[in-house]
């Protein structure tokens, strides 16, 4: 396996059309603040609980999705968003969402060369706009899948980002999440065009 050179990329797929959506399964993982892993499949602690959804790298946009409840109640994902690398804030100040909206201070991250950033809403139980900050590296199968991959972003030595708002402070949520086979020169621009709509976003955001 090796990373996708995301320069090369770029460099490759300059003038193409925007990505489509990808179908993508993998798992979800939960730590808690001193690293033991949670259970998220509704069974023995340590279990990760399979998730599928897509990725479209074009609109900057990503779903999750699992059957399987976490500690007992089930959960939801919305607003997936993604960054491209640089550094990143972001509000975690849903109060105006209801009072059963999760609310916290400013979250800074910061997404590094063959990286993507990712933010999304999770619901469990009651509680909904709970914050999970993920950076992914992101890994070429050589076989037309793309990997992304759960790194420790606040470098507490726990993969993921500890939560700052909602019922699980400190706890680190992860998606490790694989695409479904794409051709290969497909794949390319694919990645490639989706960072340039990344970085449109970015640009869009900046100057809003």
């Amino acid at each position: 396996m090796k990373k996708t050179a995301i320069a090369a990329a770029l460099a490759l797929v300059a003038g193409t059309a925007q990505a489509a959506p990808i179908a993508w399964e993998g798992d979800f993982i939960m730590y808690d603040p001193t690293g033991a892993q949670m259970d998220a499949n509704g069974g023995e602690a340590g279990l990760a609980a399979y998730t599928t959804g897509e990725i479209d790298m074009g609109a900057g946009t990503f779903t999750l999705g699992s059957t399987a409840p976490f500690s007992g109640l089930t959960w939801t994902a919305s607003g997936g968003t993604l960054f491209a690398p640089g550094t990143h804030t972001i509000s975690t100040d849903d109060s105006a969402s209801g009072a059963l909206a999760a609310s916290g201070p400013d979250a800074t991250f910061t997404v590094g060369a063959d990286q993507v950033g990712a933010n999304v809403k999770f619901a469990w139980g009651a509680t909904t706009h709970i914050d999970v900050i993920m950076v992914w590296d992101v890994i070429d199968n050589g076989d037309g899948t793309t990997t992304y991959y759960s790194t420790d972003v606040d470098g507490d030595g726990i993969r993921g980002y500890g939560m700052v708002d909602g019922p699980f402070p400190g706890f680190s949520a992860n998606f490790d999440m694989t695409t479904s086979a794409v051709p290969v020169p497909a794949a390319v621009w694919l990645f490639g065009s989706g960072l340039l709509g990344l970085v449109g976003v970015a640009r869009r955001r900046k100057s809003a």
